[in-house]
């Protein structure tokens, strides 16, 4: 595309000063993204400080409208057998989940702005997949964690070489109840375009598409490998203690566990959400499951993080 691109860093105040300068409409998505750090300060200066900072100078310099990127993490998770919407109260503050809570936080410093008459408009998408995930993001580890799983056969010598401290690689064929809703990174991005222009000022829209088990998740990625892997249900106890394992062996190691703790935790309740508003007040429109997975799948295989 023909843009011209500023480089900066959201905690630097005149950095904010300089992005924002002549422009109409922000489009603010910054924000560390990750289930797992043994420190999470610097998270929060960045999801927390970061957006006060853009926010702070897109009101100086009078922007028209600015467009915040939230995720549904920042919502509560809906009671069990209900569908969650943009009204759902955060519930998650017995869990210690430093994304989700400062992902809650920064909402609310964005959302304070539109209380003082600013025109702030809330996008919060579902766990997005998709092409591009250059880091890659704790979704997109979960796609690569589940091809790398190791056959089903070897399930309990696996799970016994973890629990006596051994490492493996990927995901022990292995899930538990809960599920969350999945999005493709692509519609998401649309959904922002769309909000900057049809949405209501102030308003909050939840961009995700499907809303899947664990069991159907893993089965969606299998599928769109093309891969007959097995995955065996466990007792919560001793998935809990295997996804521990996982994150001490992480942290020792220096890098992020393909599933952390505090993602495991928050998705024992099935966060499922609705896309009714997105919908119907924006004309959003989301693609099949199979194609986003299939689409990341294969981003992952030509930048080598896959055989």
């Amino acid at each position: 595309l023909d843009v011209e691109i500023i480089r900066g860093n959201v905690l630097s105040i005149e950095d904010c000063k300089k992005a924002v300068e002549g422009i109409d409409t922000v489009f603010h998505a910054a924000a560390i993204y990750k289930g797992f750090m043994p420190d999470p300060s610097i998270m929060y200066e960045v999801n927390n400080r970061g957006t006060f900072n853009m926010m702070e100078a897109s009101r100086r310099a009078g922007v028209d409208k600015v467009i915040y990127t939230a995720s549904i993490v920042s919502l509560g998770r809906p009671t069990p057998g209900e569908i969650g919407d943009e009204d759902t109260q955060y519930d998650a503050w017995d869990l210690t989940f430093a994304y989700s809570r400062s992902k809650y936080h920064s909402r609310k410093i964005a959302e304070s702005f539109g209380n003082w008459g600013m025109d702030v408009r809330v996008v919060c998408p579902g766990v997005l997949f998709g092409p591009g995930d250059i880091v890659p993001t704790p979704s997109g580890q979960l796609i690569i964690g589940v091809l790398r799983t190791q056959p089903f056969k070897q399930a309990p010598q696996l799970l016994m070489q973890m629990m006596r401290g051994k490492e493996i690689k990927g995901m022990p064929p292995m899930y538990v109840d809960g599920g969350t809703s999945l999005v493709d990174v692509r519609d998401v991005a649309e959904v922002h375009a769309l909000a900057a222009e049809r949405g209501r000022p102030n308003g909050r829209y939840i961009a995700t598409a499907h809303n899947v088990s664990q069991a159907e998740f893993v089965e969606a990625i299998t599928r769109a490998a093309n891969l007959n892997l097995r995955f065996v249900k466990i007792p919560e106890p001793l998935a809990r203690r295997v996804v521990a394992r996982m994150e001490r062996q992480a942290a020792k190691a220096g890098t992020e566990p393909v599933l952390s703790s505090a993602f495991f935790e928050y998705s024992l309740i099935p966060s499922f959400f609705s896309n009714r508003r997105s919908v119907e007040e924006l004309g959003a429109t989301y693609r099949p499951l199979d194609e986003t997975i299939r689409d990341a799948i294969e981003y992952f295989r030509q930048g080598g993080y896959i055989a």
